[in-house]
């Protein structure tokens, strides 16, 4: 049988557990007409399907939530109902499924789409592996094959890690357009959103339809940021949907 002690630490620690968590912030983003999106913070790292579902459950009054986990990978999915999706960077769904998409980030750019034509919607997580592979551009094919065109798609960048704290090495810096990167000394500054912006106009997206928020994750203390605090940095959690 465990012990009076054990019992009772395994309950402080639950207990300080849920009162960290609860000093997340949410920030409501009127970005979209028609979708719901929602940032919030979380200054240390959890469990990242533990922290979603939690702040989900305190602001939402329904349990139709869908998580991925992620891995850095260019794998988008369509999806329909809510669950954990395994490997997944990348959602893709319609709001006549009334289910909320998330994602997790802490320096990564969090790309936000939105068709208000079809009401096609996608959450895509795209760090210096998902852009190179054009993660983004993979999500924007899964709104067209579901009915989307183009020139209709909204595109919102959320808070990132900037260009003049982004710096890679020149195995990184040869996968971009050059056009996107400066040198630093023997090192190169990667503007990731910028690249991403680039992409998408390849594809037919409106310049005038992309977003970019200039925040930058390392340099505001107040958002977590991987590349400053290390292994124990926080997320951001994106949240979007509609909560009829």
């Amino acid at each position: 049988m465990d012990s009076w002690l054990e019992r009772n630490s395994l309950t402080l620690f639950y207990l300080a557990y849920i009162k960290t968590m609860y000093q997340y912030k949410i920030k409501h983003i009127d970005q979209f007409r028609g979708v719901e999106l929602i940032r919030s913070s979380v200054e240390k790292k959890y469990d990242l399907v533990d922290q979603t579902q939690f702040i989900f459950k305190e602001n939402f009054t329904k349990s139709n939530l869908v998580i991925p986990i992620q891995r850095h990978t260019d794998n988008v999915k369509w999806v329909d109902k809510p669950g954990i999706y395994e490997n997944i960077d990348g959602l893709v769904s319609n709001l006549k499924n009334k289910i909320y998409l998330s994602i997790s980030v802490a320096d990564c750019v969090p790309v936000c789409l939105f068709d208000p034509k079809t009401k096609n919607f996608a959450l895509v997580h795209s760090g210096w592996r998902g852009t190179y592979k054009k993660i983004t551009n993979k999500a924007v094919l899964l709104m067209v094959e579901n009915g989307s065109i183009p020139k209709n798609i909204l595109v919102y960048c959320g808070v990132s890690i900037s260009k003049k704290n982004f710096e890679v090495g020149r195995d990184v810096a040869d996968l971009f357009s050059k056009s996107n990167l400066s040198t630093f000394g023997k090192k190169f500054l990667l503007d990731i959103k910028s690249q991403i912006r680039d992409d998408l106009m390849e594809i037919e997206l409106l310049e005038k339809n992309i977003s970019i928020n200039q925040d930058c994750t390392y340099s505001n203390t107040t958002l977590p940021s991987y590349r400053r605090d290390g292994d124990q940095a926080g997320r951001t959690t994106f949240f979007m949907g509609k909560n009829d």
